[in-house]
């Protein structure tokens, strides 16, 4: 008898983003914020969830509260983190209660503590799946990007999100060594707006800076040069609050971005230095794979490459691969069951 039933939604729910897989449509059904707007008043009277929320962002009225019930990379509210899930699964899936006959498998960040693992039981259990599962992520981000990690072989993935970030070495269908930094997108935006402030006198917006670092960001030096088409900047002066514009070119985002992401280039190394002897000659011969929304950043590849000495990989879709490694676990009881052997998956229900 199978562990878990064929209908299945992967979720995987970070800091900044929501992502959601059904396994009945293969594919990526939704990929929004993670965000509720409440009354400030009356904090259980929700006004807007996921996109609609966030377009609010800095254009709400005082009574209002935007809420980010992920912090981190962990439930930091079970209520608003359930209430996320099923109103996003809805919009996902075009019905009520769609979670009421399905297997739900939601990403549990790797190094998650006992409370950090009970939370988000609570918020999954909560939205009424009838089974539910928590799949490590960085394990899922792997299935996602296809690549076998159930061979006794080392493979080390980098797993960027929007408020951490995951350096992990897989064997076997399970974590065998990893390092975690509270650090993520949202401390990239946060450099910008930052950067703008000190070098320029201009306050910008956190949507803004993210916008910055999409369209014109980029941390390797080859891509800023002086030929690049620079974009104009609107803001407000920092001295006065009179609005204010200033022109920005992509060598300016990677002056912004150069600190933060030393960061993450030294827990890199600092990871490499530390991997058993054993599979640090699988990493140096298969190279390295990053994985999650950061790293789209532009030329994030090539300086982890010049950095580090070794080959970076990443697939057609590294912000997907978690959420669709996730669907996969939800819709093939097998691959569940291994990866529960493995301990890189637990799960309850029938």
């Amino acid at each position: 008898m199978p562990i878990f039933g064929t209908e299945g939604i992967g979720i995987d729910i970070g800091t900044t983003q929501t992502s959601i897989f059904l396994n009945s449509e293969d594919e990526v059904a939704l990929r929004e914020p993670t965000s509720v707007l409440v009354n400030g008043e009356n904090m259980q009277e929700v006004l807007a969830v996921g996109q609609e929320a966030r377009a609010m962002l800095g254009r709400t009225a005082r009574e209002l509260e935007l809420i980010s019930p992920v912090q981190l990379g962990a439930v930091a509210d079970v209520d608003m983190t359930a209430l996320l899930m099923v109103a996003l699964a809805e919009k996902a899936t075009g019905r009520k209660r769609p979670m009421e006959k399905a297997t739900l498998v939601a990403g549990l960040s790797g190094g998650a503590t006992k409370v950090e693992r009970a939370a988000l039981f609570q918020a999954m259990n909560a939205t009424g799946a009838k089974r539910v599962a928590a799949l490590r992520t960085p394990v899922a981000a792997a299935i996602g990007a296809d690549l076998d990690i159930s061979k006794p072989r080392g493979t080390m993935i980098v797993s960027l999100g929007g408020g951490c970030t995951e350096i992990a070495v897989l064997s076997m269908n399970s974590i065998v060594a990893l390092r975690k930094i509270f650090f993520g997108g949202q401390d990239l935006d946060e450099a910008i707006v930052r950067w703008f402030w000190r070098k320029k006198k201009v306050v910008i917006g956190m949507r803004t800076a993210e916008q910055l670092k999409r369209e014109v960001g980029t941390v390797c030096e080859e891509d800023a040069g002086e030929d690049e088409e620079p974009v104009l900047l609107k803001g407000k002066n920092a001295l006065t609050g009179a609005p204010a514009s200033v022109q920005v070119s992509p060598r300016d985002i990677m002056q912004a971005l150069d600190e933060p992401v030393q960061r993450i280039v030294d827990a890199l190394r600092n990871a490499l230095y530390n991997t058993p002897p054993e599979l640090s000659a699988d990493i140096r011969d298969r190279g390295l794979f990053i994985t999650g929304g950061g790293a789209l950043l532009n030329g994030l590849d090539r300086r982890l490459a010049r950095e580090t000495g070794l080959t970076i990989h990443m697939s057609r879709h590294p912000q997907d691969d978690a959420v669709i490694g996730l669907g996969a676990a939800a819709a093939n009881d097998r691959l569940l069951s291994a990866l529960i052997r493995a301990s890189a998956a637990e799960a309850t229900g029938d």
